[in-house]
């Protein structure tokens, strides 16, 4: 066999003598196998015999080849001990040394002037340009996130505002009073579209303004007092066959909703939507005699974010003897179970009287349209039940908004509802002064007068067609003129809306008719006029019976008018008489 079969063999069969190669040398000191102790190893035809180490033969014991093997570990471990103990002496030297030190500089850099302390600059002005880069990226944010804020509010305002700028807000004078009128106050026409979009309120019908309203402040004094309009008050003209109050605003906005192809352009919606909220509050000076400032065009979809962007608000029931307590907003329904609104067999919800209720956005706004049209119960008056409605949830908003601490994201979120669902004629200089009112105002001191209750306005038929008309007579608007504008100078007792009896107690007539009217002038309620029964007339100047006890405000104001003392003690031939005060008119001046 030749060497080069025989070294084959042994790297092959390590059984028949031979031992891997691939093993480290500690393993084949340290392990002991069993295979013949010799291999012939033939070389130009002489053989010599090689013995292995690691491996006994008949003339090695084994325990002498394992004391060789201790003395070759100890040997090793010594070895490895000297490299550690010299790599520790290596660090101990170079761990303070500069590391430019260990640079090799060329001579074309020492000839222009290059050291270590040239390279230290270089680093530190390296470590100079990173932090102005990183200043420069936060600085760029800063502005990048002021402009998109800009444009943001911007686009809030010139929407608001009718074309107005962020800069004229900012810049303004908080203290720069709205415009008034002759009696100082300020007539705010707040009017609301059944849209749930602005600009899209994607059925028919949806341009009508059904929820129209005057809200009056006094800014010297924080009067507050909101006088609804009837939706179905018959106008003198319109664009259609019934010409109603809440046709006013469609019937001018028709001329964008009608044009066609590249007429049809945002500046002539902004133009219409201009005009059409103006027709709207000339029809209001017309009717109620009041100069309108300001113009607000709402949708239903305002109501229901604003709610749920303060997190709901608080109400409750109740029927003619208010039992709630202070901390809601009290609304006052027809039906001692409460309110509710049925179709048919379906209930689309029922409150009870006396309870508190936390309304979401879409609660509140069923509430706000509740006029039992198709059946359930509480809003008997139809329409002018809605009407009243609407105040109640007005107000209830109004006070959530000014108890609720107002953080950045609810501000945000009012923002995003009041931009999207709002169009004012509010100057961008008046919006400092707006908001700063609107702060100092007490909501609860809000007077809600319903011209229903003021005995001002009925229904008919005219044409087969069911109207609002006033009492006075169709489109004579005089009493209505003449209740508003003592209720705009007269006391807070109008809030009270307290219904009075007037009584002749002489033998003349047209005693209680006349002091009716002169108590209309000044603002407050004549439910009914008649003759004194029997006994309780004959005497001279004014008796005033009190029969509703919790109206301390009318109480007090119709003292200081008669100069008398209110009586208490109520005859038994008044208590059927319905009403909270009877004023007996009796002989002489008064």
């Amino acid at each position: 066999m030749s060497n080069k079969s025989i070294d084959g063999l042994q790297r092959r069969t390590p059984t028949q003598g031979g031992r891997r190669k691939t093993a480290s040398t500690a393993a084949r000191r340290r392990t002991v196998k069993k295979v013949p102790v010799n291999v012939q190893k033939t070389a130009s035809n002489r053989s010599t015999t090689k013995r292995v180490v690691g491996i006994p033969d008949n003339k090695r014991d084994l325990k002498a080849l394992i004391a060789e093997n201790e003395e070759l570990d100890h040997k090793s471990t010594t070895e490895n001990d000297k490299d550690r103990e010299s790599v520790k002496e290596f660090l101990s030297e170079v761990k303070d040394i500069d590391p430019t030190d260990l640079v090799e500089v060329p001579k074309s850099e020492k000839a222009k002037g290059w050291d270590k302390k040239t390279m230290k600059d270089k680093r530190k002005k390296r470590k100079g340009k990173l932090w102005k880069k990183i200043l420069l990226i936060f600085v760029l944010l800063i502005i990048a996130g002021a402009v998109a804020l800009y444009f943001y509010l911007n686009d809030f305002v010139a929407t608001v505002t009718d074309g107005g700028n962020i800069i004229n807000v900012l810049l303004a004078d908080p203290d720069t009073p709205l415009q008034k009128d002759q009696n100082g106050r300020t007539n705010i026409l707040v009017f609301g579209t059944e849209g749930y979009q602005m600009d899209n309120p994607n059925y028919d019908g949806g341009w009508l303004t059904d929820a129209m309203m005057i809200i009056s402040i006094n800014q010297d004094t924080g009067d507050m007092k909101a006088i609804s309009m009837p939706r179905d008050l018959k106008m003198e003209r319109g664009c259609t066959g019934t010409a109603k109050m809440n046709e006013v605003y469609w019937c001018e906005y028709l001329g964008y909703l009608n044009a066609k192809g590249d007429k049809k352009t945002p500046d002539l919606q902004k133009e219409k939507e201009r005009s059409a909220s103006e027709k709207l509050a000339e029809a209001f000076e017309k009717t109620t005699g009041l100069k309108v400032h300001y113009r607000v065009h709402v949708n239903w979809k305002a109501l229901i974010d604003v709610v749920n962007a303060l997190d709901g608000i608080d109400v409750c029931f109740y029927y003619k003897t208010d039992n709630c307590g202070d901390d809601t907003t009290h609304i006052e329904v027809s039906d001692k179970r409460g309110l509710s609104e049925k179709n048919g067999s379906k209930t689309y919800f029922a409150y009870e009287t006396g309870k508190k209720y936390h309304l979401e956005g879409y609660q509140a706004l069923e509430v706000a349209r509740s006029r039992n049209s198709h059946g359930g119960y509480g809003a008997s008056g139809g329409n002018f039940s809605r009407e009243y409605f609407q105040q109640r949830i007005i107000e209830a908003t109004g006070r959530k908004a000014k108890e609720k601490k107002i953080d950045l994201m609810t501000a945000l979120n009012i923002k995003s509802a009041l931009g999207d669902n709002i169009r004012t004629n509010f100057q961008d200089t008046e919006i400092k002064t707006l908001i700063k009112l609107a702060t100092s105002l007490d909501i609860d001191s809000l007077q809600t007068i319903s011209l229903q209750k003021a005995n001002l306005i009925t229904t008919g038929m005219v044409n087969g067609i069911s109207y609002v008309l006033p009492r006075a007579g169709t489109y004579d608007y005089s009493a209505i003129k003449k209740y508003i504008n003592g209720v705009m100078t007269g006391g807070d007792f109008v809030g009270e809306e307290a219904q009075i009896v007037v009584l002749n107690g002489t033998a003349a007539s047209g005693i209680a008719s006349k002091e009716k009217t002169t108590l209309e002038g000044k603002g407050y309620i004549v439910s009914s006029t008649g003759n004194a029964p029997s006994g309780l007339g004959g005497f001279d100047g004014v008796k005033i019976y009190q029969k509703n006890l919790k109206m301390n405000k009318t109480a007090e104001s119709l003292h200081t008018l008669y100069n008398v003392d209110l009586i208490t003690d109520i005859p038994e031939a008044l208590k059927s008489l319905e009403g909270d005060f009877i004023v007996i008119v009796g002989n002489g001046p008064h």
